[in-house]
């Protein structure tokens, strides 16, 4: 039980986290395009992380492995499409409209999931059906045809990546250190995201400076520590049980757009971000209770 709430409390605190990076990402994509800015916060990320993994591997004498760099580069292949398809978003739509949109990974885990050999329950495909109609709130205006914009459908595809980024996460984090999985994903990212910045960006050292603390933040806690703990928390949670509490990023999300970016919403985008919560807890609800009948099994 106290390793469970210990890792509930990783995942929160992530959440926390990724609710306000949400809104100094978008301060950031006013200085830097995408693959500078995530190239700078995964370099970040990746210096801050790299004593702390070697430090780990003195403390507990494991030396680290190519299969714990092959496993951590897997993983931070995902997280360079997700994050790229997430920032380039976030730089034109609101970080509360992001944030919610980005919250449909939570109800794709659970059915992905299925493809990994976990079983998919009513619950998540009832849920998928409830989101629906709240990303159709959220994407499409009143009077428009049956269209999503193109930045929303890229935030989709980034939510669609952001679910396999924590199913990718759950099938390695059991087998690798959890500080070196982390360092390597952040530099398989940073590498990533330097090589398409070299061809197609041409950022600015005013850019960098002008993003600077938009940089830091998402380097040192976003990606540094936010994906520690959730890479922490993670091993002992299950993975919907993760996504359902990661999934309160997208209210943090909100409430940051409205603190920091004076953001908020129509009546009508409001209600979709209440359906997608819906959506979001719903296809927890299966699988919550499908741990519980497991453990009364035991």
């Amino acid at each position: 039980m106290k390793k469970e709430l210990r890792a509930s409390a990783f995942l929160l605190l992530t959440a926390v986290i990724w609710g306000f990076a949400m809104a100094f990402q978008r301060e950031g994509s006013r200085f830097l395009p995408p693959f500078s800015f995530n190239a700078s916060r995964s370099l970040v990320a990746a210096a801050v992380m790299l004593p702390l993994m070697l430090l780990d591997g003195k403390r507990t004498g494991r030396k680290i492995t190519r299969r714990d760099a092959l496993s951590g580069a897997i993983v931070g292949c995902v997280l360079f499409l997700a994050s790229f398809l997430q920032q380039l978003g976030v730089g034109q739509t609101g970080a509360g409209k992001t944030g919610f949109i980005t919250a449909m990974y939570v109800v794709l885990v659970p059915v992905l999931g299925a493809f990994f050999g976990k079983k998919t329950g009513l619950f998540a495909w009832l849920a998928l059906l409830l989101a629906v109609p709240a990303l159709y709130l959220l994407c499409v205006e009143p009077g428009e045809k049956m269209t999503v914009a193109p930045m929303d459908a890229l935030l989709l595809f980034s939510a669609v990546c952001w679910a396999g980024h924590i199913l990718v996460t759950d099938h390695f984090v059991s087998r690798t250190p959890a500080l070196a999985l982390c360092f390597f994903q952040y530099a398989a990212s940073a590498l990533l995201n330097l090589l398409c910045a070299a061809a197609w960006e041409t950022p600015t050292l005013a850019g960098v400076q002008g993003a600077l603390i938009p940089i830091l933040y998402c380097g040192v806690l976003s990606t540094g520590l936010g994906y520690a703990c959730q890479t922490v928390g993670q091993k002992n949670s299950r993975p919907a049980v993760a996504a359902l509490i990661l999934s309160l990023e997208s209210v943090f999300c909100v409430i940051a757009g409205a603190l920091m970016l004076g953001e908020s919403m129509s009546g009508r985008g409001y209600l979709g971000c209440g359906l997608m919560l819906a959506a979001v807890a719903l296809a927890q609800v299966g699988s919550l209770t499908g741990i519980q009948k497991e453990k009364t099994d035991v």
